[in-house]
């Protein structure tokens, strides 16, 4: 078809050319003869015609490849936007379903946090709790030690002075041998 409107083309062309530089030579040199000027006249209107045909065929040629690569140009447009409107979609529904799991993980966080500190208050509880008897425990023992220290103490007592009263006995008769004996040693 391309290569037709080309031939056409052409030949309208010269054959336009051809009759128009025959009707001009017919009317410079043989004004006379009006039918073959007039015939030569028409040769060059139809072939003007025919030219214009084919120049217009091959302008709507060109217009309809434009129009043609349009056509594709939007439907790859369409294409291209349809894709990225799936993209975006998924992409929003990735961005929901992130969005989700973050809100699930916040709240996880937020019972495992508050399950920390029911943990912390009882662990507290608990140290407090054994701290309270530990402290009992050392109160009674300080309180045994105390009671048997101050018993020792009264036993001490006792004890000095039972060894006062001794040692002072013990003495006594010591100073009681020593007074006779010196009474006895002096005659001698």
């Amino acid at each position: 078809m391309k290569q037709k409107i080309k031939t056409n083309l052409l030949i309208s062309s010269v054959a336009m050319m051809a009759a128009l530089m025959t009707m001009i030579y017919l009317v410079a040199t043989m004004p006379e003869r009006l039918e073959l000027i007039i015939a030569f006249g028409l040769i060059v209107v139809t072939d003007t015609y025919f030219l214009v045909d084919s120049i217009i065929r091959k302008v709507d040629e060109i217009a309809n490849r434009s129009l043609d690569k349009q056509n594709e140009l939007a439907k790859v447009e369409k294409g291209l936007y349809s894709v990225a409107k799936r993209e975006e979609l998924s992409m929003n529904q990735k961005m929901e379903e992130l969005i989700a799991t973050v809100a699930e993980l916040k709240a996880d966080n937020i019972r495992l946090n508050n399950e920390l500190v029911e943990q912390q208050k009882l662990c507290t509880k608990l140290i407090m709790k054994k701290n309270q008897e530990n402290m009992v425990r050392v109160v009674n023992s300080n309180d045994r030690i105390t009671k048997q220290v101050v018993q020792l103490s009264g036993d001490n007592k006792l004890a000095t002075t039972e060894a006062n009263e001794t040692l002072h006995k013990i003495h006594q008769s010591l100073e009681g041998e020593i007074s006779s004996s010196k009474v006895t040693r002096m005659p001698s």
